[in-house]
């Protein structure tokens, strides 16, 4: 299994330092209007990263945000740049949610998580686990590179390369611009609407 390069202390700050205006505008401003609709009071954000989407979540909405990932450099910074009263950060070992009661989540999040797992077998553990967790009828939303667009390149990333075919789960190179003119080389997985649509069935 590819090791989580996120867990790396300069890969994490580089991630941290990336410009994400354009999944803002194409993804998280959906996010958030869902998640509006439904009044929910405690929002589960799966792989939060450095905790830019769950301070946006908490910035505007009255929810208690349960906010987690597997990487201790990530949860290190969410908690020194992204603190916020309504926002728990914690660590999540094994993708066990052990730390939450079942059916006690009004709703839960998982953006640009799945597209970093290899092993489609741990991506529907990941998603029962967080399944679990939800109380009846709340919603859960994946927000991920859309497949269609692999080798596209857009103004601050790219997943693939272009013309290319990549088969089933099939490794990628994603490029993330950053404003110091670098680029951050990470490695993600090509998987079709198919395989969410199976999965969360």
């Amino acid at each position: 299994m590819t090791e989580n390069l996120f867990k790396d202390e300069v890969v994490a700050n580089q991630f941290n330092d990336y410009n994400d205006v354009l999944e803002q505008v194409l993804g998280y401003n959906f996010v958030l209007s869902i998640l509006k609709s439904t009044q929910a009071k405690k929002i589960l954000d799966y792989g939060c990263g450095p905790g830019k989407v769950s301070l946006r979540l908490a910035n505007q909405l009255s929810a208690d945000i349960v906010a987690v990932d597997e990487s201790a450099k990530m949860i290190e910074i969410a908690k020194r740049e992204r603190k916020h009263q309504q926002i728990d950060y914690k660590i999540v070992k094994k993708d066990n949610l052990d730390f939450i009661s079942d059916n006690s989540v009004d709703g839960a999040i998982a953006c640009y998580v799945f597209i970093n797992n290899q092993s489609e077998q741990r991506i529907l553990k990941i998603m029962r686990e967080i399944y679990r967790t939800l109380r009846p009828n709340s919603h859960f939303i994946i927000l991920d590179t859309n497949p269609n667009t692999t080798g596209v390149p857009f103004s601050t990333f790219q997943n693939g390369e272009p013309g290319k075919s990549y088969s089933y789960g099939e490794e990628r190179v994603e490029k993330l611009n950053l404003d110091s003119q670098e680029k951050l080389i990470l490695h993600d997985f090509n998987w079709p609407n198919r395989m969410y649509e199976t999965n969360l069935k």
